[in-house]
C-alpha cells in the first residue's frame, strides 16, 4: 500500500546512488511505478520530498545514535565516527549537504511531526558540549567538526583521496627530480597510499587533540 512513509523510504534508498538535488518527484514516481501526481498528493511538491528524505535520513541517524560514554573525548570520537559512517551510506545526501544550505538542519514538518534534523543537531552539539567549553566555543567547535565530517565524507565519495588515484600519482611523482622536489619525494609513498579511513582518523585525532589543548585555556571553559 502506497503512503507517505513508503514513498520517503524508497526515496531515501535512492539517495544511496542518486544526488538528492536530482531526486525529483518524477524520478521517485518512476521507481514506484506510479504517476507523479500521486507523489504530489502525499508530499505536496519537490521541496517537501527533499525535506522528507532529509528527515528520514536524520531519523535513521538519531535512532542508531551510539550510547553516551563518560569520557568526553572518547564519546566525541565515537559520535564523529558514527556520523561519518552514516554519511558514507548515503552519498546522495552528502553531495547535497556539501552544496546546499536549505534542509541541512531544519526540516519542513507538519504539526506534531518530529523534526529529526533538530534532534540530530541536539545530539551532536551535546557531544561537543561534553568537553566543557563555554557557549561561544561550543558553537564554534561543533560547527567546525560538523563541516570537517561532511568535507571528509564528500571527498571520499568524490574520490579525492590520493590512494584512490595512487597508481597514477605515484608514477608521476616518482618521475620528478628528487633534488628539485625533495619534499614531494619524502612523502610520495605515504601520500599515494593515504586512504579515506586513515585520512579521517588523522583529521579527527587532530581536532580532538586541539580540543584537549583548548581545554587548558580557562577563558574558553564554561563557568559552572
Amino acid at each position: 500500500m502506497l503512503d507517505r512513509s513508503t514513498i520517503l523510504s524508497v526515496a531515501l534508498q535512492l539517495s544511496k546512488t542518486v544526488p538528492l538535488s536530482e531526486l525529483s518527484v518524477v524520478r521517485v514516481a518512476r521507481e514506484l511505478g506510479v504517476t507523479p501526481g500521486l507523489i504530489h498528493y502525499y508530499l505536496r511538491g519537490r521541496d517537501r520530498l527533499t525535506s522528507g528524505i532529509m528527515n528520514a535520513f536524520y531519523r535513521e541517524a538519531v535512532e542508531s545514535w551510539p550510547s553516551e560514554l563518560p569520557d568526553w573525548k572518547q564519546n566525541l570520537e565515537v559520535v564523529a565516527n558514527a556520523v561519518y559512517r552514516g554519511y558514507l551510506r548515503y552519498p546522495g545526501i552528502v553531495v547535497y549537504l556539501a552544496s546546499h544550505n536549505r534542509y541541512r538542519l531544519v526540516q519542513d514538518v507538519d504539526e506534531g511531526e518530529i523534526d529529526y534534523g533538530i534532534l540530530f543537531f541536539e545530539r551532536f552539539t551535546s557531544a561537543v558540549r561534553g568537553a566543557g567549553f563555554d557557549a561561544l566555543h561550543t558553537a564554534g567547535y561543533a560547527h567546525l567538526l560538523a563541516d570537517l565530517i561532511t568535507s571528509f565524507a564528500h571527498a571520499t565519495i568524490a574520490r579525492r583521496w590520493p590512494s584512490q588515484h595512487g597508481e597514477f600519482l605515484n608514477e608521476k611523482l616518482a618521475s620528478l627530480d628528487p633534488a628539485q622536489f625533495p619534499s614531494t619525494h619524502f612523502i610520495r609513498q605515504s601520500l599515494t597510499s593515504l586512504n579515506p579511513a586513515d585520512a579521517f582518523k588523522m583529521g579527527l585525532e587532530l581536532v580532538l587533540h586541539a580540543l584537549e589543548v583548548a581545554r587548558g585555556q580557562p577563558a574558553r571553559m564554561r563557568v559552572v
